[in-house]
């Protein structure tokens, strides 16, 4: 095999891996989106919902997106850790994924 046919190869597994990661990554966002909905959205899904200015207050998932330093794993380990705030829901590590998946999902969002 030519260097070339080999780079090819190797561009096309990626191009390859890179649409079933975005598959993969739209599933978990609709996956994260039905447990919201289902679990969250009382408290975390309201209409014009921003950031919490006290201790008292409930953030908006959009919010929580769009937070400077907000990552996949910070929102995961803010669910493995059942704050006392909000209901312990035992959400599988799939289910945490999910959640966080469709959180960030929602940075872009006015």
């Amino acid at each position: 095999m030519t260097k070339a046919a080999h780079g090819v190869l190797i561009a096309a597994a990626l191009s390859v891996n890179a649409l079933a990661t975005r598959h993969a990554h739209a599933d978990d966002v609709e996956r994260g989106r039905a447990l919201a909905e289902k679990l969250c959205a009382v408290c975390h899904l309201n209409p014009g919902q921003g950031e919490k200015t006290g201790v008292d207050e409930v953030p908006g998932f959009v919010a929580v997106a769009k937070r400077k330093s907000q990552t996949f794993r910070g929102i995961v380990d803010w669910l493995k850790s059942v704050p006392p705030m909000m209901p312990d829901h035992h959400l599988t590590q799939d289910e945490m994924f999910a959640l966080a998946a469709f959180i960030l999902s929602l940075r872009d969002k006015p």
